[in-house]
């Protein structure tokens, strides 16, 4: 699904570059050591915002690994890691094909708080964009912890609808199920 000529700056609404997404590769993974700052990092902010995904099980730099692996292994997913104009990681995000039509966004998380405002939400919108202009999509999902209120702000400003509701779906919690029809959007 990737392609390195894909152009990886997310901007401001003023046009300037904010930060960068670097793709997570196979390769990039076959390298990596459980002391590793990138495994640190994404450690890290996996555990502090825990709650807010479906396996609330704490995570250690051995599955993070793990976890990385699997993902970049995986022809239907891609996972990326934004950097902000300093080079420090602040932000994942990543997209998870469900079929020819759709795209899933997945496994995003804002890191730090210490970033350019809006941050989030323009990378969110550059993943639409990216999901429809460069990979084709007509519609993206999103399934959201109904009690993960910053996220359904989020997916809403981006568009998103809940369409379905997952009764009982994590752990006894409700999930939204939320879409948008990417061909409706408009991204400048």
């Amino acid at each position: 699904m990737y392609d390195s000529e894909w152009d990886h700056r997310i901007m401001a609404a003023e046009g300037g570059v904010v930060a960068t997404m670097s793709p997570v590769t196979s390769e990039m993974v076959s390298k990596l050591m459980p002391i590793s700052p990138l495994v640190e990092t994404l450690c890290m902010w996996r555990n502090q915002h825990r709650t807010r995904f479906f396996d609330t099980r704490e995570i250690t730099p051995e599955s993070t690994i793990d976890w990385l692996r699997h993902l970049t292994a995986s022809e239907d997913r891609l996972f990326f890691i934004v950097h902000d104009l300093k080079m420090r990681p602040v932000a994942q995000y990543g997209l998870r094909c469900l079929d020819q039509d759709t795209v899933e966004l997945d496994n995003g998380i804002l890191g730090t708080r210490d970033v350019v405002p809006d941050l989030y939400y323009r990378l969110q919108m550059r993943m639409l964009e990216l999901s429809h202009h460069s990979l084709g999509f007509k519609e993206a999902r999103a399934r959201v912890l109904a009690d993960n209120v910053p996220a359904l702000f989020l997916h809403k400003r981006c568009g998103l609808r809940k369409i379905d509701v997952l009764n009982n779906y994590s752990a006894g919690r409700d999930v939204w199920v939320m879409a948008v029809d990417l061909r409706d959007m408009s991204f400048h």
